[in-house]
């Protein structure tokens, strides 16, 4: 199939809710240190959305950044791209909301969800518009979260809400992709280990239809499975390196040519574990969850935009992107700053 240009990284934006949690605030709400817990991992903050303000409402606020740095007008966007899995609603598509709030009336929009996978194969899907459809010129990728809406911060809350709600923070990061004379977007590759769909989750929906005795016994809170199946504690470390590898090669470069490697943002030790794997120094890697917490769909976004606003990423990098999402799914992407 021929292409029709080349698709690059134009301009980022991000946002970041108004309230700030440290992780001894969190400790006092839950009345249980997470201190050890989280330090290891590296997350030593998170931000709350407000009570009102909801995953379209980051997104939009993101994405009006990402405009703004490059002078582009809403109407100029010709489809818009949200990953995440904290939607505003499970239907209508929260991208429809973003299109209208924004001010895109002449974009294209949906949904995609692959938990906090997503937004590396939001970049994926939109390159790919932009060389194999002619009128596509402008997309605007959006991860957003809202992940402390399904979060049980009380005293109250049980083990497994603990475990996993200490985790998560709210944020959005907006990409807008734009047709190149030159190569921007390489290649990618998708993975899955479903076997592992069962192991926690939001599981409401047609398979559990929201009850009465759900919202009673707090079921619909982000949880463990029942059935207590986890990951192995190595599935990150066993699947990423070689996902890099793969994807690195498929586009012909080595891994030593590699200048920047962007990771989900749960775990700091395990980030590293995958660089000292791939025989890179951590300097080719960028944590920002110290300072701005776990964002799940968002957290990759927000370290690129952190990255570049530190002067860490130069006109020829190669950057990749390597996520995993619950389910699990895992995606990588390999783009050259241009």
């Amino acid at each position: 199939m021929k292409l029709n240009g080349f698709a690059k990284i134009k301009s980022i934006g991000i946002y970041l809710p108004e309230r700030k949690i440290s992780n001894e605030e969190l400790s006092e709400m839950m009345e249980y240190d997470v201190e050890e817990y989280l330090n290891e991992k590296g997350i030593k903050m998170r931000y709350q959305a407000a009570h009102g303000e909801s995953t379209s409402d980051m997104a939009v606020n993101a994405a009006q950044e990402a405009l703004n740095r490059i002078d582009l007008k809403p109407e100029e966007i010709d489809l818009i791209i949200l990953a995440t899995d904290t939607p505003d609603y499970v239907t209508p598509p929260t991208s429809a909301i973003i299109q209208h709030k924004l001010g895109a009336k002449n974009a294209g929009c949906f949904d995609i969800n692959a938990a906090c996978a997503d937004e590396t194969i939001g970049l994926v899907i939109g390159s790919h518009y932009i060389m194999l459809d002619q009128t596509i010129n402008h997309v605007l990728v959006i991860g957003a979260y809202a992940m402390t809406k399904w979060l049980d911060w009380s005293k109250y809350s049980d083990s497994s809400s603990k475990v996993l709600g200490m985790l998560f923070g709210d944020g959005a990061g907006a990409m807008i992709l734009s047709r190149s004379e030159e190569p921007g977007y390489l290649t990618s590759k998708i993975v899955a280990k479903g076997e592992y769909w069962d192991t926690y989750g939001i599981y409401l929906g047609t398979a559990s239809p929201v009850d009465v005795r759900m919202i009673q016994e707090k079921r619909h809170f982000l949880r463990f499975h029942e059935n207590k199946h986890r990951v192995p504690p190595d599935f990150n470390t066993s699947l990423w390196p070689k996902l890099i590898q793969d994807t690195t090669e498929k586009a012909g470069h080595k891994i030593e040519e590699l200048d920047m490697v962007l990771l989900n943002q749960v775990e700091q030790n395990v980030a590293n574990e995958t660089l000292k794997r791939l025989n890179l120094p951590l300097e080719k890697t960028h944590w920002v969850a110290d300072k701005f917490g776990y964002a799940g769909s968002a957290s990759a976004l927000m370290a690129l935009h952190d990255a570049l606003e530190l002067g860490k990423i130069k006109s020829g990098d190669l950057i990749i992107f390597c996520t995993s999402g619950a389910g699990f799914v895992i995606s990588s992407a390999l783009f050259k700053w241009v």
